[in-house]
């Protein structure tokens, strides 16, 4: 019955058909060339947790086989993990033109908006395990109709994105040259129908191996097809077995919804214009700008929607390895440390396991073994006593230990961490000095990895205002914090970016750099940036210790910081200050009504 109904959809729509086929294709192709990537991730992930799998010697040409240890240091999983930034890198836009300096900081804070709504802190938490573990990370931006304020339609969507779920064009390692690129999802059938519409009841899930195997009837896998259409534009073709979910030529065009009879906007279940209740979505290349207030003063022109022309997707790396995809992982860093640790975990367990106590005694002899304290040994005469004995079997561990800490300490040192760095006792660190100094150059190894991560922060907000000003045809509520701790309450609005050139003409202006601001760990370590106020305080910055005017320096700095409780500080010196002016001002009136009478 299957194959029918697919066969009958087949001769139906042909084109759509033989399009599928191409696409299914060049995905296979592309993932038959990528698995070992896949199974190296698969290990990865695996040393990660704590797998007991442990190679086998490979020098060998047999017997090469996995075997499986009894006790498991995980180093990787250490390693990783002492390593988690929670900070996340915030955004600093730089404008091209003198003119467009205000609408950089409005950016800014539109994108700083966008990531509290966002939960930017869930999506850090994941990628610094994954980017370490696997080489690298992805970021899938969007813009999504159904969310938005109430005054407005649509917002933006940042997902996470599995390394394992994006397939790359066959020997292409940068995104942005890439002719194509694939991402596969699992999905319920009940979210297929819901979404686009199409019955996928009879479809299967092809790739489970995104969800580490589980398989389940009710779900399928979804594969998206992002590529470059023909006008350097991206294109999209989306399926779930042999079921086409949304072809679209020109994805990132805009889209509405019209009259299939006369092409008006849809308003309503009825075409206002010619009663038809037949609608299509179409392709709409212009769109209509409003200049001026009231009807005589109002001008009209027509310029294209902007479109930004690039995979909706984002890569961080770990570290950059020449001609491939992900970079560097960890875990194949240390991974022979980490198997011989294994080793040395298991033995070192087998020998203090088979070491212990033993008794000798004439096999004649009999000995209680009750729990009580005093046990009852039974011999017939005293020869018979002098041959019991206890010998106490030792095992020696000291040279496995001393080969299991060289092999900790060399995954150590390939990673660059210190035990200064993890937070442990430097014993090479006699000063503290000595122990900056190793953390800094914990740091200096490191530098790489954050370089890795401020790019493809800086990739991200790109690519979100560009999909903003794109896709919010309605201005987007923002508020931020002002250089007083006030805060202010403005607009992102895609119409203060509407530019006319030397020539007269408009156009969309995105001509920002974009980058990710050097002292933004500082600033969202707030405790950091408390005692670096203390340090001022101690230090006579804000003026002598004693007086109301420091300490109200002292405490604006702090609100700004968001110590809590410092604007009520504030307030109460403020009011101290008022009522120790007025009293100075009562003294000096009291002393001129009593000079007044000499003169």
């Amino acid at each position: 019955m299957k194959w029918w109904k697919k066969a009958m959809r087949a001769m139906e729509k042909p084109e759509e058909n033989k399009k599928l086929k191409k696409w299914q294709g060049k995905f296979e192709n592309a993932k038959s060339k990528y698995q070992d990537e896949l199974d190296r991730m698969e290990m990865q992930k695996k040393y990660y947790i704590g797998d007991r799998h442990v190679k086998g010697n490979p020098n060998k040409t047999s017997g090469y086989a996995s075997k499986m240890s009894i006790n498991v240091r995980n180093i990787a999983y250490e390693l990783i993990e002492s390593q988690i930034d929670p900070s996340i890198p915030m955004p600093k836009v730089t404008a091209i033109h003198e003119e467009d300096k205000d609408k950089a900081k409005i950016i800014e804070d539109f994108i700083k908006n966008e990531m509290k709504s966002l939960n930017f802190n869930i999506l850090n938490d994941l990628q610094e395990r994954l980017t370490p573990m696997l080489g690298g990370d992805f970021l899938l931006v969007e813009w999504n109709n159904q969310k938005g304020y109430h005054c407005t339609i649509g917002d933006l969507d940042v997902s996470n994105i599995h390394p394992k779920q994006v397939i790359p064009q066959p020997g292409i390692t940068e995104i942005d040259k890439m002719d194509y690129i694939f991402i596969r999802t699992s999905q319920t059938k009940d979210y297929v129908k819901r979404r686009f519409g199409k019955d996928v009841s009879e479809e299967e899930e092809t790739d489970n191996d995104i969800r580490e195997g589980v398989t389940s009837d009710d779900i399928v896998t979804v594969v998206t097809a992002y590529y470059k259409n023909e006008k350097g534009g991206i294109g999209l073709f989306r399926w779930c077995g042999d079921v086409v979910l949304e072809d679209m030529e020109d994805y990132q065009a805009r889209r509405i919804e019209v009259c299939k009879e006369c092409g008006a906007p849809k308003t309503g279940d009825v075409c206002e214009k010619c009663g038809s209740k037949r609608f299509e979505v179409r392709t709409d290349d212009m769109e209509t700008v409003i200049f001026g207030e009231g009807d005589l003063f109002q001008k009209e022109i027509q310029i294209p929607y902007y479109k930004p022309d690039q995979f909706p997707l984002v890569l961080r790396k770990n570290i950059s390895v020449y001609d491939k995809l992900l970079g560097c992982s960890d875990v194949d860093v240390i991974e022979d440390q980490q198997d011989t640790i294994k080793k040395l975990g298991s033995k070192i367990n087998e020998k203090l396991l088979k070491g212990g106590s033993f008794v000798t005694l004439p096999s004649d002899v009999g000995v209680d073994t009750t729990d009580e304290e005093l046990k009852i040994i039974r011999i017939d005469n005293p020869a018979q006593k002098a041959l019991i004995d206890v010998i106490t079997a030792q095992a020696d561990i000291g040279q496995d230990r001393t080969m299991l800490e060289m092999n900790y300490q060399w995954a150590k040192s390939a990673l660059g961490i210190t035990d200064s760095y993890q937070g442990k006792y430097d014993s090479s660190a006699t000063s503290g000095t000595a122990k900056q100094y190793s953390i800094n150059q914990a740091a200096g190894r490191l530098e790489s990895k954050r370089v890795m991560k401020n790019q493809a922060y800086a990739q991200l907000y790109e690519l979100m205002f560009k999909f903003a000003l794109a896709y919010a045809d309605q201005p987007i509520p923002i508020n931020s914090q002002g250089k007083d701790g006030v805060q202010v309450f403005a607009h992102f609005d895609k119409m203060d970016f509407l530019k006319m050139d030397a020539a007269g003409q408009y156009y969309w202006n995105d001509e920002f750099i974009f980058d990710t601001d050097p002292t933004s760990t500082l600033l969202t370590n707030r405790e950091a940036m408390w005692n670096q106020a203390d340090l001022k305080l101690q230090s006579g910055a804000f003026g002598p210790i004693s007086e109301l005017e420091t300490n109200y320096l002292y405490w604006l700095e702090q609100e700004r910081n968001g110590y809590p409780n410092a604007g009520e500080i504030k307030k109460e010196i403020e009011r101290r200050m008022e009522e120790r002016k007025q009293q100075e001002s009562m003294l000096q009136m009291g002393g001129m009504n009593v000079e007044m009478p000499n003169m």
